[in-house]
């Protein structure tokens, strides 16, 4: 038989346990507001039974009582398959988040449809040169022609400034997210230390897990990877070609990243070749690409007007009967681009530089100047055989799809993050009612418990000083 103190150690065993329960649910309710907490449950599981000789069974087999409950461990509630869509799919949210940004930037660039943008100075340049046709001698029109020649080249040269500012400025936002993935990285590591010595010593370090996977959350929005969970607790962080970002058995080496324009790569040449492939960094990297590519469609398109201008102009003859000069020239020299495009200084002086008659046509002939407004209408094999319009509207309504496609983007998976973060809530988040009402049932079970302790003082009572009383 079991010894007269044996019922004391199982309810008091299912005290101490009820009340870790309560401990841990009111740590629970402290942190509900907590960013990163993952609410905890104190697992409950039963203790060997007590094997009870009797006279059919001296060995002790016949019979058994309860020993109790004890608390295994105190888990968190969360679920790493949801973790890993979360972070992948934050990571999509933040490559298409920073695309929406840089686009929304460039289509202010181009202003279009509007009275200002360059479809608008296009048509007035083609315009003055069609008048110019008309009054090849008067100098007001010549002037006109000066004027909106060098609004068009102006623009030519703020837009490209404007896209060259907008790379500019992604280079150093990859510059700050790459310093920022640098110092999460070295967080990770640091976390990977404490996590381990705590196992190390036999306790769980809920909290602190909590905290790395918080960082991981945050890098997930930056940069793609893969993780690898050790025994000991720490994790090693892979980044896209097989580089790892923190490493080793104690998870606590870091191998920086670093920056050059829009290019990222390891400080150490060792490394393999990193391969991003989502998050920020791939955005911004994408997203710069696009910049490149509408900044070579407005060089190209102010390098084809300049040549198809320059052509015609310098096959006329100006006011006094001289052959005609190149009416577009590059600031600086070199091929024009939309960087550097102007209207010549000899003629933006003197107006009569502008050849409007052709060759030998005297000063009222004005077919050199019809030659250039009808380029308007010419398809250019340089422009992928379109007009002047046409390329400048193909491009631009180009970059309205992709603007379109980017906030599209943006939204389905900023809903889709919010739909996978509302589902990980329900299971990793803090509920005040629920946790109200596990707390009841450990009071309760804690009351029985107590209740269980004093019945027995009571037998023992009676054991003790009720029998072999006489009265």
């Amino acid at each position: 038989m079991p010894g007269t103190f044996f019922g004391f150690n199982t309810a008091l065993r299912g005290m101490q346990a009820q009340q870790r329960g309560i401990y841990t649910t009111s740590h629970n309710i402290a942190n509900a507001n907590t960013e990163g907490y993952t609410r905890q449950r104190v697992v409950l599981a039963t203790l060997p039974a007590y094997p009870v000789p009797s006279m059919n069974h001296p060995g002790g087999t016949g019979w058994q009582i309860g020993t109790g409950v004890f608390s295994q461990e105190t888990r968190r509630l969360r679920e790493e398959f949801l973790d890993s869509q979360i972070r992948r799919e934050t990571g999509s949210l933040g490559q298409w988040e920073q695309v929406q940004d840089v686009l929304k930037q460039v289509e202010i660039v181009f202003n279009e449809p509007s009275d200002t943008g360059f479809n608008t100075m296009l048509s007035q340049f083609w315009a003055s040169w069609q008048e110019l046709s008309k009054y090849a001698e008067s100098s007001p029109v010549r002037t006109t022609v000066v004027e909106t020649a060098n609004a068009l080249a102006e623009a030519f040269r703020h837009s490209a400034a404007q896209l060259n500012q907008i790379k500019d400025d992604i280079d150093q936002t990859i510059e700050l997210k790459v310093k920022e993935v640098n110092s999460l990285a070295q967080q990770v590591a640091d976390l990977n230390g404490q996590i381990k010595n705590i196992i190390a010593a036999g306790d769980q370090p809920n909290d602190l897990m909590d905290q790395r996977d918080l960082l991981l959350d945050r890098l997930s929005k930056i940069i793609d990877f893969t993780i690898t969970t050790s025994s000991n607790g720490t994790i090693t962080i892979t980044l896209g070609g097989g580089g790892n970002l923190v490493e080793g058995i104690d998870g606590s080496t870091i191998h920086e990243l670093q920056s050059s324009g829009s290019a990222v790569s390891w400080v150490e040449a060792t490394q393999p070749a990193l391969n991003i492939s989502n998050g920020e960094l791939f955005g911004l990297q994408k997203a710069k690409s696009e910049v490149d590519t509408y900044l070579t469609n407005l060089d190209t398109l102010a390098g084809e007007l300049a040549t198809a201008v320059n052509n015609i102009h310098t096959s006329g003859d100006d006011l006094s009967g001289t052959g005609g000069e190149n009416f577009f020239v590059a600031n600086g020299g070199g091929p024009i681009t939309a960087g550097n495009i102007q209207v010549n200084p000899n003629i933006k002086t003197n107006v009569t530089k502008i050849a409007a008659a052709s060759s030998g046509g005297g000063p009222g002939d004005g077919s050199n100047a019809l030659a250039i407004a009808q380029l308007q209408h010419e398809l250019i094999p340089g422009l992928s055989n379109t007009t002047f319009d046409d390329y400048y509207k193909n491009f631009t309504a180009k970059l309205g799809v992709d603007a379109h496609e980017a906030v599209r983007m943006t939204t389905n998976q900023g809903v889709l993050v919010d739909q996978l973060t509302n589902r990980k809530e329900s299971i990793s988040g803090v509920s005040l009612d629920e946790e109200m009402a596990s707390m009841l049932q450990y009071q309760r079970a804690y009351e029985a418990a107590a209740r269980m302790i004093t019945t027995l003082d009571s037998m023992l009572d009676k054991i003790i000083n009720g029998m072999g009383v006489t009265r």
